[in-house]
């Protein structure tokens, strides 16, 4: 129980031992063991005093989490430097790849690569409307599990018409609605959609989440769970013999998915068939709906929380954490024992592919699909212009308040570490892909928190100590530290240029399939880069880092102390126009 307790706070304690630290480099107190002379000044022959032991570590410890912030930045840039590539890539398959699972899929992905010099314009394609009944052969099904908690129904609605629209949802399509029982109107809700739908699936079956079961919370990841227990029952037989191509996708209640995020997971499946059985697939996300109608730090938040996903999805990566939509095989997550439900679950998509990476020791892969989810952000019905602005930073505060609760997620993976150790005698830490892993999840859980206690103790540092009393080497560290700062400011203004060109080819692309559809309900959000709001986000992410990045994450560490329990708030979705879209 204390060990547990002490995992789950392990980022708390790496800021009061940051704050300890900093506190002994300012001199106002030192170590008892510590005999160097720490005072700042000269000698008496005009040389500095030498640096203590304490100083020396924050010196190495603060331009460490520097180059990690430059380095962030770098992995960023060349994600979204390739991602436009990648997408067009997978737009155009829409049309090259074959239907039959037993084709050479390789061998002709290589070939239309070395044949095509220029991608086409991904915006002239048409919506193959070929089905799978034109094939005699086993098929992936896509289960799909819709979480809802307290959702609109108006924005289920539109998240199945979007789904229903694929050419494929009839025949491999089953959509089940994760909903919790203690929802005033659940089952009506779940009874109208379904009747609705019923015929542009290949199934649609909602859950319900029972209340009051012990060590459950209610929300995503307990409905999630209960939905994927579901699924493993429905196709149980399949399991039970080896031949289940079920691929369980999990998004969230106003996630729109463009059909190729289905076919690329087929194609995948099929093509790499030895590592189909411990893959896990994520996608980035993109907030095309309503940036637009949106205050610009919650745009900047949005984009920051998008940028995190991204940074790791970039050509030749070791691991890639998903962001809000991921698939996997419902074999996997079987072998894995299914999704948790406890508090610490509240993220659980990063939980998920932790636990699916200590349950295979490691083994698991993760591929990025190129093709991005399209979200929603924020928006607050409240009120009108500045309270309303208000209303949507407060809600979005809440949302971040959620995603740093996640930051349990670390302590998880401490202990499934230290467990694996103890069972096979072999430290996964030892491992390159577990080390890079251990930085992600320092990144996520422990860096936000950090970089501004270094920024604000330096900026103090270096203007209350007079430049004759600053020792050489915290001046030069001081210096080093401001130039990678710049630096990273730099480049994050490029990766907003090099997203600006993303967006618009996947905003674009959605637009023509929605179009096609007769779907007009669903919302698009233009970036006109030279708009001064657009402009604005330039300067403003550093402060929209701090007030939803680094404040949530301290309000999360320090009630990890006594709490591990969030109660799970639904966020405000916007209303589009509603055309005659509905596709039942």
């Amino acid at each position: 129980m204390i060990a547990h307790w002490i995992s789950r706070c392990l980022p708390g304690f790496s800021v009061i031992s940051l704050l300890v630290l900093l506190l002994l480099t300012s001199d106002i107190v030192t170590w008892p063991w510590d005999k160097s002379n720490s005072r700042r000044g000269s000698t008496p022959d005009g040389k500095p005093h030498p640096l203590s032991i304490v100083q020396r570590i924050f010196i190495l410890y603060t331009i460490l989490v520097h180059v990690n912030l430059f380095g962030f930045t770098f992995r960023l840039a060349y994600a979204l430097f390739n991602m436009p590539r990648e997408t067009k890539r997978a737009l155009q398959r829409r049309i090259t790849w074959p239907l039959s699972p037993s084709a050479d899929r390789r061998h002709l992905f290589d070939s239309v690569a070395k044949a095509t010099q220029q991608l086409p314009d991904p915006s002239t394609f048409k919506i193959n409307i070929i089905t799978i009944d034109e094939v005699d052969e086993p098929e992936v099904i896509h289960a799909i599990i819709l979480p809802n908690y307290n959702e609109e129904l108006h924005t289920l609605r539109t998240t199945l018409n979007v789904l229903a629209s694929h050419p494929r949802a009839r025949t491999q399509y089953e959509v089940y609605i994760a909903m919790e029982e203690k929802e005033t109107g659940a089952v009506e809700k779940a009874t109208e959609l379904s009747s609705t739908y019923e015929k542009s699936f290949r199934r649609i079956h909602a859950t319900f989440h029972p209340a009051g079961l012990p060590g459950e919370i209610a929300g995503k990841s307990s409905n999630v769970a209960f939905a994927a227990r579901h699924i493993a029952r429905v196709h149980r037989a399949a399991l039970a013999s080896g031949t289940c191509d079920v691929i369980i996708t999990v998004m969230d209640a106003d996630t729109h998915l463009w059909q190729d995020y289905f076919t690329e997971i087929r194609r995948l499946h099929y093509t790499y068939v030895e590592e189909a059985g411990r893959t896990l697939y994520c996608c980035p996300i993109l907030f095309d709906r309503n940036a637009d109608k949106v205050p610009t730090l919650v745009r900047c938040a949005d984009l920051l929380w998008s940028f995190a996903g991204l940074s790791t999805m970039y050509p030749g990566t070791n691991v890639s954490i998903p962001t809000s939509v991921y698939s996997l095989p419902l074999s996997l997550a079987e072998k894995v024992g299914g999704w948790d439900s406890d508090p610490t679950a509240i993220g659980e998509d990063m939980h998920m592919m932790l636990k699916c990476y200590f349950e295979t020791a490691g083994n698991v892969v993760t591929r990025v699909i190129p093709i991005p989810a399209s979200q929603c952000n924020i928006a607050s019905d409240t009120g009108r212009s500045w309270w309303r602005s208000l209303s949507t930073c407060f809600a979005r505060y809440r949302q971040a308040l959620r995603h740093m609760w996640g930051a349990l997620d670390s302590g998880f993976a401490a202990r499934c570490t230290v467990s694996y150790f103890r069972l096979h005698s072999r430290c996964l830490f030892l491992r390159p892909r577990h080390l890079f892993l251990s930085h992600l999840l320092f990144e996520a859980h422990f860096l936000p928190c950090q970089l501004i206690i270094l920024i604000l103790f330096s900026a103090g540092y270096e203007h209350l100590t007079p430049s004759t009393l600053l020792h050489p080497s915290m001046a030069r560290t001081f210096r080093v530290t401001d130039i990678l700062r710049t630096l990273s400011f730099l480049g994050m203004n490029v990766c907003l240029a090099l997203y600006e060109r993303w967006h618009t080819l996947c905003l674009h692309t959605r637009r023509k399939d929605m179009l096609e559809a007769n779907l007009t309900d669903t919302g698009f959000s233009h970036r006109v880069w030279w708009h001064w709001s657009f402009l604005l986000e330039r300067i403003c992410f550093p402060i929209a880092g701090m007030v939803f990045g680094a404040v949530p994450t301290f309000q999360a560490l320090f009630s990890h102390f006594w709490t591990e329990r969030l109660e799970y708030r639904v966020s405000k979705k916007p209303a589009f126009a509603t055309g005659d879209g509905d596709l039942a």
